[in-house]
């Protein structure tokens, strides 16, 4: 299975951190618009394996695009292209936060189910609404619609966690609560839904 996580400059690393832990037994890339380094929002530097046009699309299973402020792409026809390309061909993309906003500005979640933002899509933050407005907005921590997958930046636990779900990697449904149970720290017999 190839993971293919998107970098740009201020990207939320930690809401990706996980990811690279859940999948660190396939083969997880990054890439990127260009070939240099990433400065994440919390100041860490990334270099990317791969620019979108060296990516064999066939060969991606999952794109995930983190959070942060991706608004300087949202006109970017080069990703909007290969993140179409990813959906035609049926991959999953899966967004978190920030990078919600990125395919709701892109236009890739007109007549789709999602969320995104810190704590869902704020309507207070008309510059960033906007974008949702042919969108069906829940305020669910995490939402699959087909083989789109969107989560709320505080939900990044989830959101991983649902990632390992929908690639059809747990043997049993109740794994999914059980990895929520222990990175939140819930014993099974404290009695505390999740």
């Amino acid at each position: 299975m190839k993971i293919a996580l998107f970098y740009y400059d201020g990207f939320s690393e930690f809401e990706v951190v996980l990811i690279g832990l859940f999948f660190k037994q396939h083969d997880v890339m990054s890439i990127a618009l260009e070939n240099r380094e990433y400065c994440s929002e919390e100041r860490q530097r990334f270099c990317v394996d791969r620019v979108i046009q060296e990516v064999d699309v066939d060969a991606i299973d999952l794109l995930v695009i983190p959070g942060g402020d991706p608004t300087p792409l949202v006109e970017n026809r080069e990703l909007k292209g290969f993140i179409e390309d990813l959906l035609r061909r049926n991959k999953k993309v899966a967004a978190i936060c920030g990078g919600s906003i990125l395919l709701a500005g892109l236009g890739l979640l007109e007549g789709k189910r999602c969320t995104g933002m810190s704590s869902g899509v704020d309507p207070r933050l008309r510059s960033y609404y906007d974008y949702y407005s042919e969108s069906t907005v829940l305020e669910d921590h995490v939402v699959v619609d087909g083989n789109i997958i969107t989560a709320q930046g505080q939900a990044y636990v989830e959101f991983a966690t649902e990632l390992l779900r929908q690639m059809g990697l747990f043997k049993r449904e109740e794994e999914y609560d059980e990895v929520l149970r222990w990175f939140k720290n819930i014993r099974p017999t404290d009695g505390a839904r999740l």
